[in-house]
């Protein structure tokens, strides 16, 4: 495990709020009012509104069945909502297909890992930009200088990810091969391989040894310090309170509240929804995290 950066030393404590960096939290990036969707007679979300600053970090967390994928899918335009409306800095992306919110700067990672096996790691990196540019079957056909230069850019950049990742070494491994960590530091570099302005994690850290959390936080860390704003969900609550700037919680498809994670932390209603407190026969029952 890589040693923690100077940066860390004097993290503040579990629930407490994170200092924002002068220049964040500035202005809206992206913004979902009133997202609603059903599944026959079942609401997924109810009026959901959310919004993520700029270079931010925000938490969304929630119990399980509460619609935070469904939400990301909501966003991503892998599903249509119902109601409600999505934007980007302001540019509405809604009946756009996820091909091209992910042009607009959107990325997102998935609870069930999405990587190529057969292909080595580095083939990964290069599949996950080919489409980045948008271009035309009949430019890549004729191999036009436009489609030479982006993928020279592309090969030096995946040479930058597989050293930011720390797969160098594997990089002719094929993704297969590689530990159940390994394979979401990949998913985390394909992800960032068009430089997003925004990137949605669902549940970095699930299935992760607990060795290579640190390494996985680190990370995410050292993304959103060079300007890209995260969206995550993840049922480790402690490390989402470390992370994030501002918190989300849903439950039963409704925002429940929002506010910085010391505000979270500390609202007995979000220990009820989330850590599934309840009091029974006069007597106390604490539900694990699960």
């Amino acid at each position: 495990m890589s040693a923690p950066r100077p940066a860390e030393a004097g993290r503040p404590p579990w629930g407490s709020s994170k200092v924002a960096k002068p220049h964040l939290l500035e202005s809206c990036l992206l913004s979902a009012s009133g997202i609603s969707k059903s599944y026959g007679g079942v609401k997924a979300l109810d009026a959901v509104s959310i919004e993520v600053e700029a270079g931010s970090i925000t938490g969304l967390i929630g119990p399980n069945g509460s619609g935070k994928s469904t939400l990301f899918d909501c966003i991503c335009g892998f599903q249509r909502s119902d109601a409600g409306a999505v934007s980007l800095a302001g540019e509405s992306l809604q009946g756009l297909s996820a091909q091209a919110i992910a042009r607009k700067g959107v990325r997102r990672t998935f609870q069930q890992l999405r990587v190529f096996p057969a292909l080595s790691v580095r083939d990964n990196l290069l599949t996950s930009a080919q489409s980045a540019p948008g271009f035309g079957y009949v430019q890549e056909l004729l191999r036009l200088p436009s489609v030479r230069a982006h993928e020279r850019a592309m090969r030096e950049r995946a040479e930058a990810m597989l050293e930011e990742i720390r797969l160098t070494r594997l990089a002719q491994v094929l993704a297969g091969h590689l530990s159940y960590g390994q394979k979401k530091l990949l998913e985390l570099g394909m992800a960032l391989m068009t430089e997003p302005r925004l990137l949605l994690l669902d549940e970095p850290m699930a299935g992760v040894n607990p060795s290579l959390v640190e390494d996985l936080k680190v990370e995410l860390q050292r993304v959103n310090d060079r300007g890209t704003a995260l969206l995550i969900v993840e049922h480790n609550l402690k490390l989402v309170l470390d992370l994030s700037h501002q918190v989300y919680v849903l439950e039963q498809g409704r925002v429940l509240m929002k506010g910085t994670p010391r505000q979270v932390s500390d609202d007995e209603r979000v220990m009820q929804a989330y850590l599934g407190v309840r009091q029974t026969a006069g007597a106390e029952q604490d539900g694990a995290i699960d």
